[in-house]
């Protein structure tokens, strides 16, 4: 173990004006020019693509499929970016909303989306209370002016009362055996996110700290605070952050393959307690519910070393304030109407949004996130078909039948891991669109009161923490249930579990543009085939690979084929890496290979599919498939796309496309096309 130096006072007051000096570099340097992205410039990125702009076929087809539209879209008020995916959005929110309207339900789960809704929409009671139920909390932290107040705080305070933690726990599926629970302990939440950020400032870093700090100064001051004790406290939040930001996982160190052996360390029951020194981290679990494990996962023991140096006397004015300013910033949002808007506006600012969204639509969704399974029953029920299920799992069958394909050609791979990937393949499990019961997922023993009894928001969320910690608590103790969904029909997304290796295709995704009952084969090949193909190949990714067929991280690869299968996943992160969105700006290739791997693997599934169909349809094909990733976003979310492992939609077109024969030679793209890529510069790995 990696033991950290406790930072001295001088060195935290160096910190700090370093990160206020590279701040202000970065809001001094020139705006960069962006249009000068390479191989292509970042068309997803507003106000890249002019009426002017060459949109050849042979050169950039993302840009020639999809300028018309990027020309006509417009950024939707209160969302952040427009294009395909946000169109299923959009609707999906007008479909949840729209199961809102009508008469309150019956049934207890769904009475309880439904009272949780109008408490959103209850103005008049939200700001007559105001801030009061954050300043009780607020109130509570200040007080604190000991170690042993602020253990005690830890320990005696309900967890729903709590502003903010300095460590994060609970339970987790076990990584090296999936059917267990394992208690973890990890690191804590920064408000600029990536830990890099405090060590030097980006351009998004600036605005992201910018944006939190106004919040949080507004909040405070309306919570009775002077201006100088709010900036103070700010001060104090990211001075505390920036002590343990050297220790915590980068964005990069995230994304990384080897991420999940880095967060794999185990110590015992005696080992954690000794770690620990004053930390109170088991004696939390304990209060929380959970019984003592003779194991624990510990994510991050450097962020652990830290901490206790950290926990100190002198440090609790940073203490204090680091919770207090996180607190204030996350429930701006439950309180009133002044608090709410300056969230929002908060919001915009980070992700380029602008406007606000109306009541209904905002509150809508944000019952479907805090009580996602009640909603996903009502969902199913409104707007969900047993007939689209049956022909989406048909086809899911028939895409990992050739996928089998996929494997047993794979040059690189000995017979053994053929065997042993095959095998992993044919235990995948297709869970489409919603699940065959609801038995598992009713919320029987959560009750609080609609507006009309007297009830509150502030209550419901509570009731709402309460339950679902009780429900953690529950399945610690119990063995892993593989067959419980974990994603719910109403969002708008696919997903890949290795830990129960199963794929899971969502109801709301397979929507509008992705999926119709009466779509051609090229259609449907090219827009939710692929999203399948896509899916089914991260189990063969740098993460997928990593764990066995039945969900266990374990090395099911021999030796040899897993370092070709390593220097192929290097070759495609190079591949992003000498690409830039606009000169001067990195893509980080090693956190993209994930899901590049999978789109190119999908595409290539895909077009073996196609390849069995008479008179396919080609242009059709690879059009539908250039047409799913049409985007326009801000210049903020281009930057949170930077730091995405999902590469930019236009690459994802793109770079995809250029791998494989198919496309190439059916439009007739050679040598000296912006297409082009030659047949030993591809960097598919399967």
């Amino acid at each position: 173990m990696k033991h950290a130096k406790r930072l001295s006072a001088v060195l935290l007051a160096v910190l700090m004006l370093l990160s206020l000096s590279v701040s202000a570099l970065a809001e001094e340097a020139p705006a960069p020019d962006y249009t000068t992205g390479t191989p292509w410039p970042d068309i997803d990125l507003e106000g890249v693509v002019t009426e002017d702009t060459a949109a050849e076929l042979k050169d950039n087809f993302a840009l020639y499929v999809n300028k018309d539209r990027i020309l006509k879209l417009e950024i939707p008020e209160g969302y952040s970016f427009a294009g395909t995916i946000m169109d299923l959005s959009l609707q999906n929110a007008e479909d949840i909303r729209n199961m809102f309207l009508g008469d309150a339900p019956e049934e207890h789960d769904a009475r309880l989306a439904y009272n949780l809704f109008r408490l959103m929409m209850d103005w008049d009671s939200r700001d007559a209370l105001g801030v009061a139920p954050l300043k009780e909390q607020t109130d509570a932290v200040e007080s604190i002016d000991s170690l042993d107040a602020l253990n005690a705080y830890f320990l005696e305070v309900p967890a729903e009362d709590q502003l903010a933690g300095l460590w994060s726990s609970g339970s987790e599926v076990s990584l090296d055996d999936a059917s267990k629970m394992t208690l973890m302990t990890g690191e804590c939440g920064l408000l600029l996110g990536d830990s890099a950020e405090y060590e030097a400032l980006t351009a998004y870093g600036t605005i992201k700290k910018e944006a939190f700090s106004e919040l949080a100064e507004k909040m405070l001051v309306k919570l009775g605070y002077s201006k100088d004790q709010a900036l103070q406290k700010i001060d104090n939040c990211f001075a505390w952050e920036s002590m343990l930001a050297p220790v915590i996982y980068t964005t990069e160190e995230q994304g990384g393959a080897d991420y999940l052996a880095r967060i794999n360390n185990h110590m015992s029951h005696e080992e954690l307690a000794e770690a620990e020194g004053g930390v109170p981290i088991l004696e939390e679990l304990a209060k929380l519910g959970y019984p003592a494990a003779d194991d624990y996962l510990v994510m991050n023991p450097d962020f652990l070393v830290r901490l206790n140096e950290a926990y100190t006397e002198e440090n609790l004015p940073l203490i204090r304030d680091y919770m207090i300013v996180h607190g204030v910033i996350g429930a701006a949002g439950s309180l009133d109407r002044e608090c709410y808007e300056w969230s929002n506006d908060c919001g915009n600012a980070i992700s380029g949004s602008s406007g606000i969204l109306d009541d209904e639509t905002a509150f809508s969704s944000s019952v479907a996130g805090m009580l996602a399974w009640p909603v996903a029953r009502l969902y199913t029920e409104t707007y969900l078909k047993q007939e689209d299920k049956d022909r989406i799992a048909e086809m899911i069958e028939q895409v990992l039948d050739a996928y089998h394909g996929i494997l047993t050609e794979a040059d690189f791979l000995s017979e053994e891991t053929k065997a042993r990937a095959v095998e992993k393949l044919d235990a995948i499990e297709p869970r489409v669109l919603f699940p065959d019961s609801w038995e598992k997922y009713d919320c029987a023993e959560l009750n609080f009161d609609g507006p009309e009894a007297g009830g509150t928001l502030t209550e419901a969320s509570k009731a709402i923490a309460r339950y679902y910690l009780a429900e953690d608590v529950r399945d610690y103790i119990e063995p892993v249930d593989k067959e419980k969904w974990i994603m719910t029909p109403q969002i708008v997304n696919c997903f890949y579990n290795p830990q129960d290796n199963s794929i899971s295709i969502m109801g709301a995704f397979a929507q509008g543009d992705l999926y119709r009952s009466d779509m051609s084969d090229e259609e449907l090949y090219g827009k939710l085939g692929i999203v399948i193909g896509h899916e089914i190949s991260h189990a063969f990714d740098r993460s997928g690979a990593q764990f066995d067929k039945d969900g266990n991280m374990s090395m099911w690869w021999t030796e040899e084929d897993y370092a070709e299968f390593q220097e192929r996943n290097d070759r495609l992160a190079d591949y992003y890496n000498a690409m830039h969105p606009w000169e001067g700006q990195d893509f980080y290739g090693s956190i993209m290979t994930g899901e590049a791997c999978a789109d190119m693997a999908g595409m290539k599934v895909m077009l073996k599919l196609a390849a069995e169909k008479e008179d396919f349809d080609y242009d059709t094909f690879f059009r539908s498939y250039a047409e799913v990733w049409l985007t326009k976003e801000p210049l903020q979310m281009a930057y949170i796309r930077i730091n995405d492992n999902h590469p930019m939609g236009y690459l994802r077109i793109n770079t995809t496309l250029q791998q494989y024969d198919e496309f190439l030679d059916f439009y007739g793209i050679t040598e000296g096309d912006g297409m082009y890529l030659a047949p030993e510069n591809r960097v598919a790995i399967w």
